[in-house]
């Protein structure tokens, strides 16, 4: 997720788009959230989802920005 906040915010500049790689660094720290989450809370089902549901959360924002930067590709290619 840096190395895509690093890449986008250097195209973003570039192409005049909106900074949205801040949603790469909001990505970051869910993950490192769930990460962390996952370290301490000791193994029960309920608090496996809870940090499976952060994970997500950070998944699916990286995914967002990812798709604002990047979704032009996906459109050059078809």
């Amino acid at each position: 997720m840096y190395l895509m906040a690093i890449l986008s915010k250097r195209m973003g500049a570039v192409m005049r788009i909106k900074p949205y790689f801040i949603i790469y660094y909001f990505s970051i720290v869910f993950i490192l959230i769930a990460a962390a989450y996952s370290s301490f809370v000791p193994y029960s089902e309920k608090g496996e989802m809870i940090g499976n549901l952060i994970f997500a959360i950070g998944m699916t924002l990286g995914l967002v920005a990812t798709i604002k930067y990047w979704g032009w590709l996906v459109k050059e290619l078809m």
